[in-house]
């Protein structure tokens, strides 16, 4: 521990308090040193505007890298400037202290606070410090126990009504230290039709959902006067947004303008809810404007195919057709993008269900099987059909019969084409793409890697490596964890937004790319990339 080191900083810790008391404003030191458990702190009494304060000094286990606590030795509020669990919050602090600064500097500190705040000033209030605080949001929400989210089309939709009060469909979701009611809908009534937020998932309404009560206010008109008024009885602000008699909690929210203000109603008391503001900053850049109107076909929704269509609808991407007929268990929750929500569903349903929560507009499509699978012929025609009406096709399926059924039709459609696989033991992958007009179709491209790969200059490659740890089959499992299949997904994702962008602004160079995790087979580092020179349609037309 710090005070066992050899640099004597507790010498001079004690030095510097015993120049206080030399000072004449602090007195009754008593140091706690407690070497089995580590700790060590310092009792004192402080002089501040003509009173004794009776404090402790508490030093962390990481001191001198960060600083003392303040805290008064007995339960009591000292200051506006205090932690909720006593500590004084001082002008030193986290955020600017430096290890050549003392437990001297932070009783100076202390004692500035008390001094200044015990002074009346020609009216006889106490003097105000100025607060320096530099709270994020979400610290500030981290002390707001109830929260709510309302989406900036429900508030237009509510100032839309005007005056009327609106029943409010709210979805809750308990977390460990908080309740985040969310708007999904208002319920129809005499006055107006229901009306539903298409900008919140679908499966809110399979929460734990409440009716509550949301009208816009005037300035100080009785729902406001009744939401901001500290005093009021949650039976008489209830009043105020219904006519049917308070009888169990319930939530009621005000549009003033654009600020949200809400209450929850408990059975006696009125707690107050957050807004969670909407962030509608552009964080995507620019050039994902090339994937919008664009439908993207996912051939497999395994580990690799779960996470690029999750990356791409965070790109930009909102419109899918899935195509998958595994059923996601247990053991796939290593690797997939799912959770056990999805447990026993089919993962193509899992996959909506995910795109869906993280875009709530996302078009998707889905057809349940294998394209290599025992099936009618009527059922594979409409799954080629409606692969055929895609802008891009990505295959992750790890099935050669079903790569081949869909490199035939992006080759007959004129479909760009990417796949990717992760090598046996997780150790790299590789992406490749096939586009109409710049590499050869589909097929032979996956031949002219597998020729590129095979090279006799080259080390073998070990014998698992044509195993696809991304397919999820029904065979013996194999071993690659999440980040491997993550990284070679992630890469594949960035090739397939590539590939919706005119090929003028490709950003790849090369047709496919082999991508090291580790030192082995061809690979001397990890993160190595290696792109692949495999031959082009464009450059074959050149040199004729």
């Amino acid at each position: 521990m710090w005070f066992q080191r050899p640099d004597d900083r507790l010498a001079l810790e004690q030095q510097v308090i015993a120049a206080l008391v030399s000072e004449g404003w602090v007195k009754n030191v008593a140091w706690h040193i407690d070497e089995v458990q580590g700790t060590a702190r310092v009792d004192i009494d402080l002089l501040a505007g003509e009173k004794w304060w009776e404090a402790k000094v508490v030093y962390p286990f990481i001191y001198p890298y960060a600083p003392p606590q303040v805290i008064p030795r007995e339960d009591a509020k000292w200051s506006s400037h205090q932690w909720g669990r006593g500590e004084l919050c001082l002008e030193i602090r986290t955020d600017n202290w430096h290890p050549s600064l003392t437990g001297g500097d932070m009783i100076h500190s202390a004692r500035k606070l008390l001094e200044t705040e015990s002074t009346l000033d020609e009216t006889g209030a106490p003097l105000e410090v100025a607060c320096d605080h530099r709270f994020t949001e979400g610290q500030y929400l981290s002390w707001e126990l109830i929260r709510l989210v309302l989406t900036d089309e429900l508030i237009a939709e509510i100032n839309r009504r005007d005056n009327v009060v609106s029943l409010l469909e709210l979805a809750r979701v308990e977390y460990d230290l908080s309740w985040v009611f969310t708007g999904i809908a208002l319920i129809g009534d005499t006055n107006f039709d229901a009306w539903t937020d298409h900008g919140v998932p679908k499966q809110f309404s399979t929460y734990g959902v409440s009716i509550g009560r949301i009208a816009k206010l005037e300035e100080g008109d009785q729902r406001h006067q009744a939401l901001t008024n500290a005093d009021c009885a949650p039976a008489d602000v209830w009043q105020h947004f219904s006519d049917i008699p308070f009888d169990s909690p319930k939530v009621v929210v005000g549009i003033l303008n654009s600020k949200v203000l809400a209450k929850f109603l408990g059975k006696e008391k009125v707690f107050e809810v957050a807004n969670v503001p909407m962030d509608n900053q552009q964080r995507t850049p620019v050039r994902n404007d090339a994937v919008i109107g664009k439908r993207v076909a996912i051939v497999g929704c395994g580990s690799m195919g779960s996470k690029v269509a999750a990356s791409l609808v965070r790109c930009g991407v909102s419109n899918f057709l899935l195509i998958d007929g595994d059923v996601l268990k247990p053991g796939n929750l290593v690797r997939n993008e799912l959770d056990w929500f999805a447990v026993g569903a089919h993962k193509v349903d899992g996959v909506v269900n995910r795109l869906r929560a993280i875009s709530p507009k996302v078009d998707v499509e889905t057809w349940k099987g294998r394209l290599d699978g025992h099936t009618s012929t009527a059922r594979i025609l409409t799954a080629l059909e409606k692969l055929g009406q895609c802008d891009l096709i990505v295959e992750t399926s790890g099935s050669g019969q079903g790569f081949s059924v869909a490199a035939a039709v992006a080759t007959q459609e004129k479909i760009p084409m990417v796949w990717g696989r992760v090598f046996g033991g997780g150790y790299g992958g590789y992406i490749v793409r096939s586009r109409p007009g710049i590499e050869y179709p589909a097929l032979d491209v996956r031949h002219q890697l597998y020729v590129a790969m095979t090279d006799p200059e080259l080390p073998k490659p070990p014998d698992d490596s044509d195993i696809d740890y991304g397919s999820e089959h029904d065979e013996q499992a194999m071993i690659a964890d999440d980040a491997d299949v993550s990284v070679i997904s992630a890469h594949l994702s960035r090739m397939s937004l590539d590939s919706l962008r005119p090929s003028d602004l490709s950003d790849y160079p090369e047709s496919a790319y082999l991508i090291g995790l580790r030192e082995e087979w061809i690979f001397e580092a990890p993160f190595e990339t290696r792109a692949v020179t495999l031959p082009r349609i464009a450059q074959e037309s050149t040199n004729d």
